[in-house]
């Protein structure tokens, strides 16, 4: 069965919230928090907003807001087949209609795989339907240049998921030639000035209205988003820019950002730590699946829930333990693979009292009944040792499976937690292992190592540096389908940067130690929220949401492999 979100008609729905929107001046909101309006995709062909109707609105404002003027109002009410403009009813504004903000914003979340090449734009077919017509449309304003991109890619035929069309700069709409900073790796384009005072050097970033301080600027640009890099981040700023209150910040307020807090992609072009930065890139992307299979049939899946028995992790709003509910997620992707793929599943842990099955309540209680599953079983009393465990534990695994599986890169390792960030960031973050922080080694001698089979029989865990290079290749295009496929879903991610290749607590960056040490070339560390956030806690809490997590994640695998990157 493949997994699809489909309506009664047949129609291939994707749902992705756009969060981004809250700082665009033609979207007019006020609020301080990112609103999430959910843009469409009908039969690959068909894109529109949705916007939900309040109170004193009128088809004018609804025009003004998303279009950019007042003039598209009559196009936009005969769109919605001239009905009446009631609180609460759904208004859809169609793509060719929205300004050049909101087109952009709608592209890259309803196709996360996009990106600029140079001077052309590189779209990654990903809905059924799509034509090379569609795909003109959008991104050249007519149709009438299909067969200018029909020969400029050299196709023939339908297209097929995964494809890649390129668009020539000559042919784009000015909105997909100007680089726009993202939460992409890439460019600051034109988001960030740099400047020097007294003081040295600094990046100047005007905010606008509707944005906040510390996610609009400190997680944005600076990627910090735990609680005590957060404040710190937050005290230099201020103290720099000259902020009394970080509350009642005016729109277009200089905002002074120390270049040392700065990403490497929003460094200045030339910057010694941009060029290591972009050179890395490079360096991995060359590195991408191509095996494909039908069903995941010769697919090998290796699931860690995060935590259990005398550890819980991460404790949240209302009491929620990280490990209860990781072990869900993880229960549900186990039985959607056995039950709908050819995928083999392995799991790292086991519950002694509720096995692998699914929970479908809210409130999950917590007990430590969880237990490592290496020879002997270990109950998890103390965290680093756990994670050390598991990552023998996987190497053995790994070991024991067929050579072509591993030699085809059909082996994918996923550790699923949930995370304790600053209270206002919000949504799912997916870690991948950056190749220069993944350590070369792993060997534990003495005391429970020397007890463990597994860690007996795998010690030492050796990796080159180009066995790390292809796994980070490798593992971020995985990261990249899992992002489509959370957003398509409707599941929250971090609005900025919700793929990331480290972590960082003050001055030290590291990758998670799952990450770091298996052997396993694809592998990834989901955070599925952010407990210390109440909207998350709240949505963790709902079992359809769980479930929707574990749909997301088993039609990333069908795209990963269903078909060969070219």
């Amino acid at each position: 069965m493949v997994l699809g979100l489909v309506n009664r008609k047949g129609r291939l729905i994707a749902l992705v919230l756009l969060a981004f929107f809250a700082g665009l001046a033609c979207l007019g909101r006020s609020s301080s928090r990112p609103t999430s309006i959910p843009a469409k995709i009908s039969r690959g062909r068909n894109i529109y907003v949705e916007h939900r109707a309040r109170s004193g609105d009128s088809y004018m404002l609804i025009s003004r807001r998303w279009t950019g003027s007042d003039k598209n109002w009559r196009a936009i009410k005969r769109y919605n087949g001239n009905r009446p403009l009631l609180a609460g009813a759904v208004c859809r504004i169609p793509y060719n209609l929205l300004s050049s903000k909101a087109k952009y914003l709608v592209i890259v979340n309803l196709f996360p795989l996009d990106k600029r090449v140079g001077g052309q734009w590189s779209h990654r077919v990903t809905y059924k339907g799509e034509t090379v017509s569609s795909i003109a449309r959008w991104f050249t304003g007519t149709s009438r240049n299909a067969s200018k991109i029909l020969s400029h890619n050299h196709l023939r035929g339908v297209l097929r998921i995964g494809s890649r069309v390129l668009i020539p700069s000559r042919l784009l709409l000015p909105t997909f030639k100007t680089p726009r900073g993202s939460h992409r790796k890439g460019s600051s384009g034109p988001l960030l000035r740099f400047k020097q005072d007294k003081r040295g050097r600094y990046a100047s970033y005007r905010l606008k209205k509707g944005e906040a301080l510390y996610t609009n600027v400190v997680a944005r640009f600076t990627g910090r988003i735990s609680h005590d890099d957060v404040m710190d981040a937050v005290k230099r700023i201020k103290a720099r820019s000259g902020i009394r209150d970080v509350k009642r910040i005016p729109a277009g307020f200089e905002v002074k950002i120390p270049v040392d807090l700065l990403l490497p992609q929003y460094l200045p072009k030339g910057d010694a730590l941009r060029r290591a930065y972009e050179a890395s890139v490079k360096e991995f992307s060359r590195y991408r699946n191509v095996f494909s299979t039908r069903d995941l049939k010769g697919v090998y899946v290796i699931l860690d829930p995060g935590h259990g028995g005398g550890d819980p992790g991460a404790i949240g709003k209302r009491g929620i333990r990280e490990d209860e509910y990781a072990y869900d997620i993880a229960c549900r992707i186990r039985r959607l693979l056995r039950s709908r793929t050819r995928a083999q599943v392995y799991m790292t842990t086991w519950d002694k009292k509720t096995g692998y099955r699914v929970r479908n309540s809210r409130w999950l209680r917590p007990d430590s009944n969880e237990v490592l599953l290496t020879t002997p079983r270990y109950k998890n009393g103390d965290a680093t040792v756990s994670a050390n465990l598991r990552c023998f534990l996987v190497a053995s695994i790994y070991d024991s499976l067929p050579r072509s599986a591993r030699k085809q890169n059909r082996v994918v390792f996923t550790s699923v937690h949930a995370d304790s960030l600053y209270p206002e960031m919000s949504g799912a973050t997916i870690y991948i292992p950056d190749a220069h922080l993944s350590r070369k080694l792993l060997d534990r001698r003495g005391g429970v190592y020397d007890r463990t089979k597994e860690v007996r029989a795998c010690r030492p865990i050796k990796t080159t540096y180009w066995q790390r290079v292809r796994s980070e290749g490798y593992s971020h295009y995985l990261a990249m389908e899992l992002l489509g496929a959370l957003k398509r879903r409707n599941v929250a991610t971090l609005p900025y940067h919700p793929v990331r290749d480290r972590v960082t607590r003050g001055r030290r960056e590291y990758v998670p130690a799952v990450i770091c040490h298996n052997p396993v070339p694809t592998k990834l560390l989901l955070e599925t929220a952010n407990l210390q956030n109440s909207r998350d806690c709240k949505r963790l809490m709902n079992p359809d949401y769980r479930e929707r997590i574990a749909i997301a994640y088993v039609e990333a695998l069908r795209r990963y492999y269903g078909r060969k990157l070219r």
